[in-house]
């Protein structure tokens, strides 16, 4: 799979672009560690098995399984002390090995655009902080679905699926790709050794080679 046969790549974040998978895993457990044990390993467990699955959807199922009514008010205090603990650590963990140079060296060349479950206005801070904003032509977070955002761009910017390519890390991004008819690229790491893919799919463990 040539890459250069493609004019945009959309991109998941964590697990794509940093090793933040284990930092979000590690947010949801000390942000229920309260609600004991058991809470906390059911957490951990649903939240490694749905990686990409947008936070919003998670925390009022976590609060149930806590015994607390997910009103909106709880939901909205259990996000923003989320927030706070996810945001620095994203920022502050390490690069996938060899995407940093690899974006920097082919924006120019594709349009890239990122397609993540993290809240939109994070996101945009955290890439801002990273210094890595302006190798995208455009950055969505939740709300918007991964799927959605790539049907949008496809119609927007009038291109084929034929030139679209997807790199993820999950099943919520398999799907996405898939919806929309694009190829997909598969970031394999230590926390999605058992996920399979089609047999049409690439798989790499780093940006190096690409």
């Amino acid at each position: 799979m040539k890459l250069d046969r493609f004019k945009m790549v959309f991109w998941d974040f964590d697990g794509v672009i940093k090793e933040s998978v284990s930092v979000k895993t590690d947010a949801f457990v000390e942000l229920f560690a309260p609600y004991g044990d058991d809470v906390c390993n059911k957490v951990r467990s649903h939240h490694i098995e749905n990686a990409g699955i947008s936070r919003f959807d998670k925390i009022p199922l976590y609060l149930k399984w806590s015994g607390i009514e997910p009103t909106n008010i709880r939901v909205d205090d259990a996000c923003s002390q989320f927030n706070r603990i996810v945001k620095n650590k994203v920022i502050n963990s390490d690069w996938v090995p060899g995407v940093e140079s690899f974006l920097h060296q082919n924006k120019k060349k594709i349009s890239f655009i990122i397609v993540s479950a993290t809240p939109q206005d994070e996101l945009v801070e955290i890439c801002q902080s990273l210094n890595i904003d302006n190798c995208f032509l455009k950055i969505y977070g939740s709300p918007t679905a991964k799927s959605s955002a790539i049907r949008e761009c496809i119609l927007d910017f009038e291109i084929s699926p034929e030139k679209c390519l997807m790199i993820g890390d999950a099943k919520a991004d398999i799907n996405a790709a898939e919806e929309n008819n694009i190829k997909f690229i598969l970031r394999r790491h230590q926390y999605n050794q058992n996920l399979k893919i089609a047999s049409d799919h690439l798989v790499i463990d780093d940006f190096y080679n690409i």
